[in-house]
């Protein structure tokens, strides 16, 4: 599994919810190389997670199915 998706994994294990995606996952996957997500967590703290080309596509697509 891709390190993007581990680490969004976790964090909403650890309860923080998703507050943004760049661009948003109803996009073409065909014009999409980079995907940014916010995740807020409890604390306040706001993450950004990264992830390029063929990891982009993964990433959007385990947001999709799994959330």
């Amino acid at each position: 599994m891709r390190e993007s998706i581990l680490k969004l994994r976790g964090l909403l294990d650890r309860g923080c919810r998703i507050e943004k995606i760049y661009p948003s996952v109803t996009a073409s996957d065909a014009e999409v190389n980079i995907v940014t997500v916010e995740v807020k967590c409890s604390d306040g703290q706001i993450h950004k997670i990264r992830a390029y080309r063929e990891e982009a596509s993964e990433l959007r697509e385990f947001i999709r199915t799994e959330l």
